[in-house]
C-alpha cells in the first residue's frame, strides 16, 4: 500500500497555487528559493490567520470593520506569485471579495489581495477608472510592530550560490494602481501589468518575472508575501449573508447512527476512512425535513439543511447549494453539494516513482435524494468502496462541502447509512485505565490514558452517544472523584466545573481526548502531585434517564506476571518440618515526591506439607517478605522473584514442636493415624486442624496438633 504522503505531493503538484494569507515568517522574503512545479491549496483550513498569527487591528490606519455603502461581490481571476510553506511559487488567483461603493464616488475594496485577512482598503472612481494608492495598511503584526503595505511591485530572478532565487523590487515610485471599470461587462481589471524581461539564462523561470499589485513589511521593505498579476473583478451580484439554520427546527426528531465512507481536504492533505457519531432528523408537519450535521467531517458544526419528504415514495430531497457555515469577516462559507472524486496517477520526473492527484468535480445536480426503509435513510446515487486498494478508495461520488468563494472541494461523504438509534439501559464493561505521564515539576501537562469500553457486560455493543466517564484519585483515603474546574480547562468549558465528562465531548475538545485527557496541576507553593496513591476511571451508559456505572478501573492494579515459587523446611538436624506456616509479604516502597505506590503484588499464604514441601504463586519481578512460623516460632526471610519459576531448596527452621522431636529421633515410623477435633478418625484429612498420631516400630507413640 502507498503511503498516502504520495497522495499529497501529487495533490500539491495537481491543484495549482492559491495565495497564502499575507503572514510574516522566516525573513527576508526576498530571497526565497525556486522549487520546481511549486504549487499548492493553502485554504485547506479557512479563517486561521487571526488565530495563528499576532493579528489585532493595529493603529487605525488599518480599516477592519466594513464601510457603509452598495456591497457587491466579485469572482476574482488572474496570476499571483505567492508565498507558501515551501517557498514562492507562481499560480492562478480564485474565488471572491467584496466591494462597497460609497458616496463621493469613493470605494472599499476587501482583501485586495486574495487570502489577506479581512481588511479594506480605499478607492476613488473617476470616469471608468478606479485608483487605489499604495501605501494602504492591510496588516498589522504587534511583535514586529510593523505593518503589510500595497506597494507596486516586480520579481525576478538571479543567482544564489548556483541555485535560483526569486527576489522582489517594490516600485516605491508608483504611487497607485489602476483598473479599468467595464459596466457592460460588469468586470474591474488591474492596469499595468506587463511582464519584464526575462533575461536568456532564466527562460526556463519565465512565470517567475511579474510585475503588478503587491505587498511589503514597513520596517525593512522585505516582500509580504503576495504579487496580484491581471486581476479581473468580476460582478456576481449585491452582496448578501446566506442563510445558516442555526435552531433545531420544530418537528419529531429522530436520531441515527452514521455509517459510510468519507474524504476530507484537512490541512495535512486529503484523508479517506470511516464515518461514525449521529445524524438528528427533524420530520415537521409541513412536508418538510431538516438534516444536522450532513456533513460527517463537520458533524461539530450543529447547523441543519432543510428538504422535503414525499409519503408516498419514501424519498427525501435536499436542494445542493445550500450554507452549513458563513464567514462575515472573509465573506465565503462551505456549501453542500453533489461530487465526485478521481485519481490521477503519475510519475515523478526525477525519481520515477509513482505521484497520485486527486481531481473532483461539483455537479449542476439541483437536488440530493435520500430514501426511507423502514429504521434507516439511505443516499440514492453513491458510489464508492473503502476497503479498495490505494489510491481506488478515493474514488467516490457522493455529498459533497464546498468553498462558496472559489469551489473547492472540503469533503465527500458517500455510501451514506444512518440506522435509527434503538438503545436500551445497559451495565457497561469496565474501562480499563491504561497509563499516566507525570509532567514533573512543570504545570499543565500531566495525562492520563484509558480505554473507555464498547461493549456492556453481556457482550452487546454500547452506543458511544451516551457514554460518559469521571475520574477518581486516591490520596491514602480511597476513591475521591476528581472535578474538572472550569478555570483550568478554558477551552472545552464554559463557566461550570464538570465531575462527568461526555464521550462525545473528545470530537472538538482541546483537552479531553477519547483515549486521555490532560490532567491539570498547580504549582503554586511548589511540587503538588495529583495523587499519592493511585488513579482511576468509572464509565457510565445513560439511557433514557437510567444510568448504569461500571466499577472504577485502577491504574495500578494492573495484572502482573505470575511465578511459582517452591521449597522445603527442616529443622536442624534434617527433619522435614510439617505445618510450618510459610508466608510471604510484598515490600511496598514508600512513594516518592508525587511517585504513586505501585503494589501490583498481594500477600500470598502456605503450609509445609507432611515432607516439608510449600509452593507458591508470586508476583514477578518483586520484593518479598519471606516469615515461617510454627507455634511460637518465627524466621524472616527476604526474596526478590525475577520472571522464571525460583526453587528456594532447604530452608533451616529452629523450632522445637512439642513431644516430637526428642522422642522421635532415629526412630522408624510404623503408621500414621489423623483425627479431627471431634476425636474422629479422618483418612485424607484436608483443610483444618486435625490431631496427628504417629506409631513409631519401637511402639511409641506420639501425638501432635497440625494445620492442614
Amino acid at each position: 500500500m502507498k503511503k498516502l504522503s504520495l497522495l499529497l505531493l501529487a495533490l500539491v503538484i495537481a491543484i495549482g497555487v492559491q495565495g497564502a494569507p499575507v503572514v510574516k515568517g522566516a525573513r527576508p522574503f526576498n530571497q526565497m528559493k525556486i522549487q520546481k512545479e511549486m504549487t499548492t491549496k493553502h485554504k485547506v483550513v479557512k479563517g486561521e490567520t487571526a488565530r495563528n498569527h499576532q493579528f489585532n487591528n493595529g493603529p487605525s490606519r488599518i480599516i477592519s470593520d466594513q464601510p457603509e455603502g452598495e456591497a457587491f461581490t466579485y469572482t476574482r481571476t488572474g496570476d499571483c506569485i505567492a508565498r507558501t510553506s515551501n517557498g514562492l511559487g507562481a499560480g492562478s488567483e480564485t474565488g471572491t471579495t467584496t466591494i462597497v461603493f460609497a458616496e463621493d464616488n469613493k470605494v472599499y475594496i476587501k482583501d485586495i489581495l486574495y487570502g489577506g485577512p479581512g481588511t479594506w482598503v480605499q478607492g476613488t472612481i473617476e470616469g471608468n477608472t478606479l485608483t487605489v494608492p499604495m501605501g494602504q495598511s492591510i496588516y498589522y503584526d504587534s511583535g514586529y510592530d510593523a505593518y503589510i503595505d500595497l506597494v507596486w511591485g516586480e520579481t525576478y530572478v538571479y543567482d544564489n550560490e548556483g541555485s535560483p532565487y526569486i527576489g522582489f523590487i517594490p516600485k516605491d515610485n508608483v504611487t497607485a494602481a489602476t483598473y479599468t471599470i467595464d459596466s457592460e461587462a460588469k468586470t474591474i481589471s488591474l492596469n499595468g501589468c506587463e511582464q519584464p524581461e526575462v533575461p536568456e539564462e532564466y527562460a526556463d523561470y519565465g512565470r517567475f518575472y511579474a510585475a503588478g499589485l503587491g505587498c511589503k513589511w514597513t520596517d525593512d521593505d522585505s516582500f509580504g508575501g503576495y504579487l496580484a498579476v491581471n486581476t479581473v473583478f468580476t460582478e456576481n451580484g449585491p452582496a448578501i449573508t446566506p442563510t445558516v439554520i442555526t435552531e433545531q427546527p420544530e418537528g419529531q426528531l429522530i436520531t441515527y447512527n452514521r455509517f459510510g465512507g468519507y474524504i476530507a481536504n484537512s490541512y495535512n492533505g486529503y484523508t479517506t476512512g470511516e464515518v461514525d457519531g449521529k445524524v438528528n432528523v427533524v420530520f415537521a408537519d409541513n412536508g418538510k425535513v431538516y438534516i444536522q450535521n450532513p456533513l460527517w467531517w463537520y458533524n461539530s458544526s450543529n447547523t441543519w439543511v432543510e428538504g422535503t419528504y414525499d409519503l408516498t415514495t419514501g424519498i427525501i430531497t435536499v436542494p445542493t447549494g445550500q450554507y452549513i457555515s458563513w464567514n462575515d469577516n472573509y465573506g465565503y462559507g462551505i456549501r453542500v453539494g453533489w461530487g465526485s472524486t478521481d485519481v490521477i496517477e503519475g510519475e515523478d520526473e526525477e525519481t520515477g516513482d509513482p505521484t497520485y492527484s486527486l481531481s473532483y468535480s461539483i455537479s449542476d445536480n439541483e437536488y440530493i435524494h435520500f430514501m426511507i426503509e423502514n429504521d434507516q435513510i439511505t443516499l440514492l446515487g453513491t458510489e464508492g468502496d473503502i476497503d479498495a486498494e490505494f489510491p481506488n478508495n478515493y474514488i467516490a461520488t457522493g455529498i459533497m462541502g464546498y468553498w462558496s468563494d472559489d469551489l473547492k472541494m472540503t469533503c465527500l461523504d458517500f455510501n451514506q447509512e444512518w440506522k435509527i438509534v434503538d438503545v436500551n439501559p445497559a451495565v457497561p464493561a469496565d474501562p480499563t485505565a491504561d497509563d499516566w505521564y507525570d509532567c514533573g515539576d512543570e504545570s499543565g501537562f500531566s495525562k492520563f490514558y484509558f480505554t473507555l469500553p464498547d461493549k456492556d457486560t453481556d457482550g452487546n455493543l454500547l452506543d458511544p452517544y451516551y457514554l460518559s466517564y469521571s475520574v477518581f484519585i486516591d490520596n491514602g483515603n480511597g476513591a475521591e472523584l476528581f472535578t474538572f474546574p472550569a478555570a483550568d480547562y478554558t477551552f472545552d468549558l464554559t463557566d461550570e466545573d464538570i465531575t462527568e465528562v461526555p464521550y462525545s465531548l473528545y470530537s472538538d475538545a482541546v483537552d479531553f481526548k477519547n483515549y486521555f485527557v490532560y490532567m491539570y496541576r498547580t504549582n503554586a507553593e511548589g511540587y503538588e502531585p495529583l495523587f499519592t496513591e493511585n488513579i482511576g476511571i468509572q464509565a457510565y451508559y445513560t439511557v433514557d434517564g437510567v444510568r448504569s456505572a461500571s466499577n472504577i478501573a485502577w491504574l495500578y492494579e494492573i495484572p502482573v506476571e505470575e511465578v511459582l515459587v517452591h521449597g522445603v523446611v527442616v529443622d536442624p538436624q534434617g527433619n522435614k518440618l510439617e505445618g510450618v506456616t510459610v508466608a510471604f509479604t510484598p515490600v511496598v516502597e514508600e512513594p516518592g515526591e508525587g511517585a504513586p505506590r505501585r503494589a501490583e503484588a498481594v500477600p500470598v499464604s502456605t503450609i509445609t506439607d507432611a515432607d516439608g514441601k510449600f509452593e507458591a504463586t508470586l508476583a514477578a519481578n518483586s520484593e518479598y517478605t519471606l516469615t515461617l512460623s510454627l507455634d511460637d516460632a518465627t524466621k524472616t526471610l527476604s526474596i526478590e522473584t525475577e520472571e522464571e519459576d525460583i526453587d528456594l531448596e532447604e530452608i533451616v527452621f529452629e523450632v522445637v514442636v512439642t513431644g516430637i522431636n526428642d522422642l522421635t529421633a532415629n526412630k522408624q515410623v510404623a503408621s500414621t493415624t489423623y483425627f479431627d477435633m471431634a476425636g474422629r478418625q479422618v483418612s485424607n484429612p484436608t483443610d483444618g486442624v486435625f490431631v496427628k498420631s504417629v506409631r513409631y516400630t519401637d511402639g511409641t507413640v506420639v501425638t501432635v496438633k497440625v494445620i492442614k
